[in-house]
């Protein structure tokens, strides 16, 4: 007995879907209807309304600090370092592989691409906005300093990003599965508290980040291919395709 193994593309075809959701969120607003400008109106109000109180905000937390919400913060961090979830999401697909599980190395693969994706984005507004951390007790202002330091990284929050851009993923792939989606949005909203409460984030760098996490999630699940897996039997030979 042979197993045949037939790939049609798809490592080529979700390789060629960066380019391709990136394009596509670059000609997103040129199709905005009413409601689409309302929601990006939301988002830009809620952010300076949390600028504006950033550093009361800050102080808030600081002053109601226990052992618990300590220990909160420092479960959360590691859910956004990005150091832990690319092995992870290495882990995650190597088990799909082994197992024969398509949605598995899906729900991998689909993560490492909104990772990269939205930590792209963020990492680029870190460099251009040159917000200092609220542990270095300089102010709330962006373009803080002569020059371009990446020192100055505050804007948007990278952590906060990395775990928004990838629970909805899990919420979305398993779906069937009642606990996912809300503990995966409990292990974000964990991590987005955690960057606050250790002061390595101002409300507005985590509520941006969270945004910028959520809206890759969305657009990476609309635009990127997704392996399914067909088996096919006779006597003597096994074929396993796999197809978009």
């Amino acid at each position: 007995m042979y197993l045949n193994a037939e790939p049609t593309g798809f490592t080529e075809a979700y390789l060629l879907s960066y380019p391709e959701t990136a394009v596509t969120a670059s000609k997103a607003s040129f199709k905005w209807e009413r409601e689409d400008w309302t929601k990006a109106a939301g988002v830009v109000f809620i952010t300076g309304s949390l600028y504006l109180f950033d550093e009361e905000l800050s102080d808030l937390v600081i002053r109601n600090r226990t052992d618990f919400t300590k220990g909160l913060a420092k479960v959360g961090n590691q859910f956004g370092n990005g150091r832990y979830v690319l092995p992870a999401l290495g882990v995650t697909y190597l088990s799909g592989y082994l197992l024969g599980s398509d949605k598995t190395m899906d729900t991998a693969m689909l993560s490492l691409k909104s990772f990269l994706l939205a930590n792209g984005v963020t990492s680029s507004l870190k460099y251009l906005t040159q917000r200092q951390r609220p542990i270095s007790e300089n102010g709330k202002q962006f373009w803080n300093g002569k020059g371009f330091s990446h020192r100055r990284e505050s804007f948007p929050s990278g952590h906060t990003t990395i775990v928004w851009s990838i629970a909805p993923i899990l919420a979305e792939q398993y779906k069937e599965t009642v606990w996912v989606a809300p503990t995966a949005y409990t292990v974000a909203c964990l991590t987005s508290f955690a960057r606050i409460h250790d002061s390595k984030h101002w409300a507005s760098d985590v509520f941006a980040g969270a945004t910028i996490g959520y809206l890759t999630s969305q657009l990476v699940l609309r635009t990127t291919p997704k392996l399914q897996v067909n088996l096919s039997v006779n006597p003597q030979i096994i074929n396993l395709s796999y197809n978009f």
